[in-house]
Formats: C-alpha cells, sequence, structure tokens
C-alpha cells in the first residue's frame, strides 16, 4: 500500500512540474497593448525585438496591438541569460484607426 501510495504521489508531482513547466514557457498573452507586454517582458529578463508586422512605427506602443510572441527556447530565462523573443506588433495606419 505505502508503494502505490509512494508511485501515484510520484506521478502526480511530475505531472503537476511539466505543467507548471508548460505554462511559464509561454510568455504572454497575445492581443494586448504593446507596450504593456512588452514591459513585462522585459520585467522577466527578456531581451525584446519587435516585429512590426504593419501600421507605422513612429506611433506609441500604447495604440498597437502584439500578434503574437515567439520564443526560440520556449522556457523562461535564466538569472543572468541573455534570452531573446520576437514580439509581432500590429499598428493603426492612420491616427483614427
Amino acid at each position: 500500500m505505502a508503494l502505490r501510495f509512494l508511485v501515484v504521489s510520484s506521478v502526480t508531482l511530475c505531472c503537476a512540474l511539466t505543467l507548471a513547466a508548460q505554462a511559464a514557457a509561454e510568455p504572454v498573452d497575445t492581443g494586448g497593448a504593446a507596450d504593456s507586454v512588452i514591459s513585462d517582458l522585459k520585467a522577466q529578463g527578456y531581451n525584446v525585438v519587435i516585429n512590426w508586422l504593419n501600421g507605422y512605427d513612429t506611433v506609441p506602443l500604447a495604440v498597437c496591438t502584439v500578434q503574437d510572441v515567439d520564443s526560440p527556447d520556449a522556457t523562461p530565462p535564466k538569472p543572468g541569460a541573455f534570452t531573446t523573443v520576437y514580439v509581432d506588433v500590429s499598428c493603426p495606419n492612420h491616427p483614427d484607426e
């Protein structure tokens, strides 16, 4: 009985850690304002590169939206590591959009 409990506990712990790692591997939620998403990524320790999809790159990032975030490594950055994520940003073409 103790062995069965140990096996079930080990499997449960393994599944929980795997799910937590997958959740941590997704750095952000897309569709948000680009300025806040980029600030959050930088605060987490990522180096952020912006891919301008459409619109003008001269408008404030607050009026732009994030379409996608690509992290080639797909893991959170380790302290002192240089981990780059690529943020696809879409901005309005005109001030009234």
